[in-house]
């Protein structure tokens, strides 16, 4: 199943998180990368998005997705809670500006085997990082 994402209050994010080339911007729920796609834009040359997510799908998918940009994304594999040591395990001290879409994904609602919706006869699971128990 791909991973799309119609980024939610887009233009509205754009203007208040008002990202700069040169610019290092944290995305804290990457997910499929709509948000992300339009910071990147906006950044380079010189600068730099860290994408974390939670749903390591989310993260292979976002790589792929926005591979073109690899030189300025940094996609990591982790939880928006820790942002700040993931800022330190980049050397970064702070970013110029963080945007977080807290929340399920569709997509983690339509992959019916992640088990987010009782819709389907699926074991409920529920786990947006499904490396953990």
């Amino acid at each position: 199943m791909e991973f799309h994402h119609t980024p939610v209050l887009l233009q509205e994010t754009l203007k208040y998180l008002n990202p700069a080339p040169g610019g290092i911007y944290v995305d804290g729920t990457i997910g499929g990368g709509g948000h992300s796609i339009e910071i990147l834009k906006r950044i380079v040359p010189g600068g730099r998005l860290l994408g974390v997510d939670r749903d390591p799908e989310a993260i292979l998918a976002v790589s792929e997705r926005l591979k073109d940009y690899k030189r300025s994304l940094s996609p990591v594999h982790g939880n928006y809670v820790e942002i700040r040591d993931i800022l330190s395990s980049f050397d970064i001290p702070a970013a110029d500006g963080m945007l977080m879409d807290l929340g399920v994904s569709s997509y983690q609602l339509d992959a019916v085997e992640r088990g987010f919706s009782y819709k389907e006869d699926v074991r409920l699971d529920m786990r947006m990082d499904t490396t953990q128990e």
